[in-house]
Protein backbone atom coordinates (compact mmCIF):
# COMPACT_ATOMS: atom_id res chain seq x y z
CA UNK A 1 0.00 0.00 0.00
CA UNK A 2 1.48 3.76 -1.11
CA UNK A 3 2.27 5.60 2.23
CA UNK A 4 -0.21 8.59 2.33
CA UNK A 5 1.31 12.06 2.69
CA UNK A 6 -1.77 14.09 3.25
CA UNK A 7 0.85 17.65 2.64
CA UNK A 8 1.44 16.36 -0.86
CA UNK A 9 -0.47 16.37 -3.73
CA UNK A 10 2.09 13.66 -5.46
CA UNK A 11 1.24 11.55 -2.87
CA UNK A 12 -2.32 11.96 -2.86
CA UNK A 13 -2.54 11.02 -6.15
CA UNK A 14 -0.36 8.15 -5.99
CA UNK A 15 -2.50 7.04 -3.59
CA UNK A 16 -5.23 7.61 -5.08
CA UNK A 17 -4.33 5.95 -8.86
CA UNK A 18 -3.39 2.84 -6.38
CA UNK A 19 -7.06 2.38 -5.76
CA UNK A 20 -8.23 3.41 -9.41
CA UNK A 21 -9.63 6.43 -7.65
CA UNK A 22 -9.54 10.55 -8.28
CA UNK A 23 -10.79 13.58 -7.10
CA UNK A 24 -14.58 14.11 -7.84
CA UNK A 25 -15.56 17.34 -9.11
CA UNK A 26 -19.37 17.21 -8.41
CA UNK A 27 -18.52 16.08 -4.78
CA UNK A 28 -16.37 18.88 -4.48
CA UNK A 29 -13.25 16.81 -3.62
CA UNK A 30 -10.81 19.26 -2.98
CA UNK A 31 -8.36 18.13 -0.06
CA UNK A 32 -6.80 20.35 2.12
CA UNK A 33 -2.76 20.09 1.64
CA UNK A 34 -1.76 23.06 3.61
CA UNK A 35 -0.94 21.43 6.93
CA UNK A 36 -0.46 24.68 8.86
CA UNK A 37 -4.15 25.63 7.78
CA UNK A 38 -5.30 22.10 9.36
CA UNK A 39 -3.63 22.67 12.49
CA UNK A 40 -5.43 26.06 12.25
CA UNK A 41 -8.47 24.82 12.05
CA UNK A 42 -7.88 22.27 15.12
CA UNK A 43 -7.10 25.45 17.25
CA UNK A 44 -9.77 27.48 16.14
CA UNK A 45 -11.94 24.19 17.16
CA UNK A 46 -11.64 24.76 20.96
CA UNK A 47 -11.40 20.91 21.35
CA UNK A 48 -11.61 19.21 24.91
CA UNK A 49 -11.68 14.95 25.40
CA UNK A 50 -15.04 13.75 25.07
CA UNK A 51 -16.34 15.82 22.77
CA UNK A 52 -19.06 14.89 20.55
CA UNK A 53 -17.33 16.27 16.81
CA UNK A 54 -19.05 16.20 13.10
CA UNK A 55 -16.72 16.04 10.13
CA UNK A 56 -18.43 17.22 7.14
CA UNK A 57 -16.54 15.39 4.03
CA UNK A 58 -13.32 14.00 5.45
CA UNK A 59 -11.91 12.87 2.17
CA UNK A 60 -8.71 10.42 3.38
CA UNK A 61 -8.81 11.58 6.47
CA UNK A 62 -6.39 14.57 6.96
CA UNK A 63 -8.20 16.34 9.51
CA UNK A 64 -9.78 13.20 11.04
CA UNK A 65 -6.77 11.56 12.52
CA UNK A 66 -5.74 14.97 14.25
CA UNK A 67 -8.94 14.74 16.07
CA UNK A 68 -8.83 11.22 17.21
CA UNK A 69 -5.32 12.12 18.68
CA UNK A 70 -6.94 14.83 20.13
CA UNK A 71 -9.44 12.71 22.34
CA UNK A 72 -12.61 12.82 20.77
CA UNK A 73 -15.51 11.15 20.01
CA UNK A 74 -15.73 11.62 16.41
CA UNK A 75 -18.69 11.25 13.68
CA UNK A 76 -17.70 11.43 9.87
CA UNK A 77 -19.77 12.21 6.93
CA UNK A 78 -18.75 11.14 3.59
CA UNK A 79 -20.54 10.52 0.27
CA UNK A 80 -17.91 8.65 -1.21
CA UNK A 81 -18.09 4.78 -1.01
CA UNK A 82 -14.62 4.77 -1.74
CA UNK A 83 -13.53 7.20 1.11
CA UNK A 84 -15.39 5.49 3.62
CA UNK A 85 -14.05 1.86 2.72
CA UNK A 86 -10.16 4.21 3.10
CA UNK A 87 -11.64 6.08 6.62
CA UNK A 88 -12.83 2.62 8.17
CA UNK A 89 -9.09 0.61 7.38
CA UNK A 90 -7.20 3.46 8.16
CA UNK A 91 -8.60 4.68 11.78
CA UNK A 92 -9.28 2.00 13.61
CA UNK A 93 -10.64 3.24 16.86
CA UNK A 94 -13.65 2.76 19.48
CA UNK A 95 -14.41 6.53 19.08
CA UNK A 96 -15.25 6.29 15.64
CA UNK A 97 -18.46 6.62 13.80
CA UNK A 98 -18.42 6.60 9.57
CA UNK A 99 -21.87 7.90 8.10
CA UNK A 100 -21.89 7.21 4.82
CA UNK A 101 -24.05 9.53 2.61
CA UNK A 102 -25.70 12.84 1.41
CA UNK A 103 -24.79 14.76 4.72
CA UNK A 104 -27.92 16.97 4.10
CA UNK A 105 -29.80 13.83 4.57
CA UNK A 106 -28.27 11.97 6.84
CA UNK A 107 -27.54 14.17 10.14
CA UNK A 108 -30.58 14.82 11.37
CA UNK A 109 -30.94 11.15 12.68
CA UNK A 110 -27.52 11.34 14.11
CA UNK A 111 -28.58 14.88 15.99
CA UNK A 112 -31.22 12.88 17.51
CA UNK A 113 -28.71 10.18 18.48
CA UNK A 114 -25.93 12.67 20.11
CA UNK A 115 -25.78 16.31 19.27
CA UNK A 116 -22.23 17.66 18.09
CA UNK A 117 -20.13 19.76 20.18
CA UNK A 118 -18.59 20.64 17.49
CA UNK A 119 -18.99 20.53 13.74
CA UNK A 120 -16.38 21.35 10.75
CA UNK A 121 -16.28 20.46 7.39
CA UNK A 122 -14.09 21.15 4.26
CA UNK A 123 -17.72 22.13 2.43
CA UNK A 124 -17.76 21.56 -1.29
CA UNK A 125 -18.63 24.91 -2.78
CA UNK A 126 -21.91 23.79 -4.33
CA UNK A 127 -23.51 22.49 -1.44
CA UNK A 128 -21.93 24.52 1.47
CA UNK A 129 -24.68 27.63 1.88
CA UNK A 130 -27.36 24.47 1.66
CA UNK A 131 -25.33 22.95 5.03
CA UNK A 132 -25.07 25.64 6.75
CA UNK A 133 -28.77 26.45 6.16
CA UNK A 134 -29.86 22.91 7.00
CA UNK A 135 -28.59 23.35 10.48
CA UNK A 136 -30.09 26.74 10.61
CA UNK A 137 -33.60 26.24 9.51
CA UNK A 138 -33.83 23.09 11.59
CA UNK A 139 -32.47 25.25 14.88
CA UNK A 140 -29.49 22.89 15.62
CA UNK A 141 -26.54 25.03 15.51
CA UNK A 142 -23.40 23.88 17.19
CA UNK A 143 -22.31 25.44 20.16
CA UNK A 144 -19.26 25.82 17.46
CA UNK A 145 -18.63 25.15 13.72
CA UNK A 146 -15.79 26.06 11.61
CA UNK A 147 -16.33 25.27 8.04
CA UNK A 148 -13.57 26.16 4.80
CA UNK A 149 -16.22 27.46 1.79
CA UNK A 150 -15.54 29.56 -0.94
CA UNK A 151 -14.51 33.13 -0.25
CA UNK A 152 -17.31 34.57 -1.92
CA UNK A 153 -19.63 32.21 0.41
CA UNK A 154 -17.75 33.29 3.67
CA UNK A 155 -18.43 37.28 1.84
CA UNK A 156 -22.23 36.91 1.78
CA UNK A 157 -22.42 35.46 5.43
CA UNK A 158 -20.64 38.15 7.21
CA UNK A 159 -21.63 41.15 4.77
CA UNK A 160 -23.61 44.07 5.98
CA UNK A 161 -26.52 46.05 4.23
CA UNK A 162 -26.18 48.02 1.27
CA UNK A 163 -23.62 45.90 -0.18
CA UNK A 164 -23.98 43.60 -3.00
CA UNK A 165 -23.23 40.31 -1.21
CA UNK A 166 -25.83 41.40 1.53
CA UNK A 167 -28.80 38.84 1.00
CA UNK A 168 -31.25 36.90 2.96
CA UNK A 169 -28.59 34.39 3.70
CA UNK A 170 -26.04 36.75 5.47
CA UNK A 171 -29.63 37.62 7.57
CA UNK A 172 -30.07 33.88 8.35
CA UNK A 173 -26.46 33.66 9.44
CA UNK A 174 -25.94 36.93 11.32
CA UNK A 175 -29.29 36.05 13.22
CA UNK A 176 -28.36 32.77 14.41
CA UNK A 177 -25.21 32.63 15.19
CA UNK A 178 -21.80 34.78 16.04
CA UNK A 179 -19.84 34.74 12.90
CA UNK A 180 -16.03 35.18 13.02
CA UNK A 181 -13.56 35.34 10.03
CA UNK A 182 -10.71 32.48 10.49
CA UNK A 183 -8.88 33.71 7.39
CA UNK A 184 -8.62 33.26 3.58
CA UNK A 185 -7.19 30.55 1.97
CA UNK A 186 -5.10 30.45 -1.62
CA UNK A 187 -5.87 28.36 -3.98
CA UNK A 188 -2.56 26.66 -3.63
CA UNK A 189 -3.86 24.99 -0.04
CA UNK A 190 -5.49 22.61 -2.27
CA UNK A 191 -5.35 19.53 -4.09
CA UNK A 192 -6.43 19.48 -6.78
CA UNK A 193 -6.40 23.68 -7.02
CA UNK A 194 -9.45 25.47 -6.92
CA UNK A 195 -9.63 28.69 -8.86
CA UNK A 196 -10.80 30.21 -6.65
CA UNK A 197 -9.35 31.40 -2.65
CA UNK A 198 -11.50 29.82 0.26
CA UNK A 199 -11.99 31.53 3.79
CA UNK A 200 -12.31 29.69 7.23
CA UNK A 201 -15.51 30.65 8.93
CA UNK A 202 -16.73 30.40 12.29
CA UNK A 203 -20.29 29.95 13.58
CA UNK A 204 -20.97 29.99 17.58
CA UNK A 205 -24.52 29.58 18.35
CA UNK A 206 -26.76 32.30 19.54
CA UNK A 207 -28.75 35.39 19.02
CA UNK A 208 -26.95 38.44 18.13
CA UNK A 209 -29.70 40.21 17.24
CA UNK A 210 -31.67 39.21 19.65
CA UNK A 211 -34.37 36.31 20.64
CA UNK A 212 -36.61 35.56 17.54
CA UNK A 213 -40.28 34.72 18.80
CA UNK A 214 -41.34 32.34 15.39
CA UNK A 215 -37.79 31.22 14.12
CA UNK A 216 -40.08 29.43 11.16
CA UNK A 217 -42.09 32.65 10.31
CA UNK A 218 -39.22 34.78 10.56
CA UNK A 219 -36.99 32.49 7.92
CA UNK A 220 -40.25 32.68 5.53
CA UNK A 221 -40.62 36.66 5.86
CA UNK A 222 -36.93 37.22 5.60
CA UNK A 223 -36.77 35.00 2.08
CA UNK A 224 -40.14 36.07 0.54
CA UNK A 225 -39.10 39.59 0.94
CA UNK A 226 -35.82 39.34 -0.38
CA UNK A 227 -37.16 37.40 -3.37
CA UNK A 228 -36.72 40.21 -5.99
CA UNK A 229 -33.89 42.44 -4.92
CA UNK A 230 -34.45 44.88 -7.24
CA UNK A 231 -37.88 45.61 -6.02
CA UNK A 232 -39.18 47.17 -3.20
CA UNK A 233 -40.01 45.36 0.35
CA UNK A 234 -43.82 46.50 -0.78
CA UNK A 235 -42.99 45.08 -4.09
CA UNK A 236 -42.16 41.58 -2.55
CA UNK A 237 -44.57 42.09 0.15
CA UNK A 238 -47.60 42.08 -2.75
CA UNK A 239 -45.94 39.03 -4.06
CA UNK A 240 -45.48 37.04 -0.92
CA UNK A 241 -48.43 37.36 0.46
CA UNK A 242 -49.41 34.35 -2.39
CA UNK A 243 -47.33 31.75 -0.33
CA UNK A 244 -48.45 29.02 2.02
CA UNK A 245 -47.76 30.13 5.41
CA UNK A 246 -47.14 33.78 5.26
CA UNK A 247 -48.43 35.86 7.13
CA UNK A 248 -51.52 38.35 6.19
CA UNK A 249 -49.84 41.63 4.41
CA UNK A 250 -52.22 43.93 6.44
CA UNK A 251 -50.31 42.48 9.76
CA UNK A 252 -46.63 42.46 8.11
CA UNK A 253 -47.36 45.80 6.47
CA UNK A 254 -48.45 46.87 9.51
CA UNK A 255 -45.45 45.63 11.38
CA UNK A 256 -43.32 47.90 9.04
CA UNK A 257 -45.01 50.91 10.11
CA UNK A 258 -44.68 50.18 13.29
CA UNK A 259 -40.86 49.45 13.23
CA UNK A 260 -40.59 52.73 11.37
CA UNK A 261 -39.43 50.72 7.59
CA UNK A 262 -40.47 52.33 4.59
CA UNK A 263 -42.56 50.26 2.39
CA UNK A 264 -40.52 51.64 -0.39
CA UNK A 265 -37.06 50.90 0.89
CA UNK A 266 -35.44 47.29 -0.93
CA UNK A 267 -34.73 44.37 1.24
CA UNK A 268 -30.83 44.64 1.43
CA UNK A 269 -31.13 47.96 3.21
CA UNK A 270 -32.49 46.42 6.16
CA UNK A 271 -30.50 45.07 8.78
CA UNK A 272 -30.57 41.89 10.49
CA UNK A 273 -31.58 43.57 13.45
CA UNK A 274 -34.87 45.34 11.85
CA UNK A 275 -35.92 42.01 10.38
CA UNK A 276 -35.71 40.51 13.66
CA UNK A 277 -37.47 43.48 15.35
CA UNK A 278 -39.67 43.32 12.34
CA UNK A 279 -40.86 39.76 12.59
CA UNK A 280 -41.32 39.74 16.37
CA UNK A 281 -43.52 42.41 16.08
CA UNK A 282 -45.47 39.98 13.01
CA UNK A 283 -45.58 37.08 15.88
CA UNK A 284 -46.72 39.47 18.88
CA UNK A 285 -49.47 40.50 16.95
CA UNK A 286 -51.27 36.91 16.88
Amino acid sequence: MNQLNHDSPPSIRAFLQSRDLAPRKRWGQNFLINRGAREKILSLLELEKDQNVWEIGPGLGAMSGALLDAGVRLTLFEIDPAYCSWLAESLVSGRLTIIEGNVLRTWPAQWSEAAPQRILGNLPYNMASSVIASFIESDRVAPLSVFTVQDEMGRRMKAVPETKDYSSFSVLCQTSAYLQDGGRLSPGSFYPAPRVHSRIMLLRAGTPCGEILNPQEFRLIVRSLFASRRKTLGNNLNAAVRLKGFPGKEKVAEAFAAEKIDLSRRPETVSPEEWVALANRVAQSG
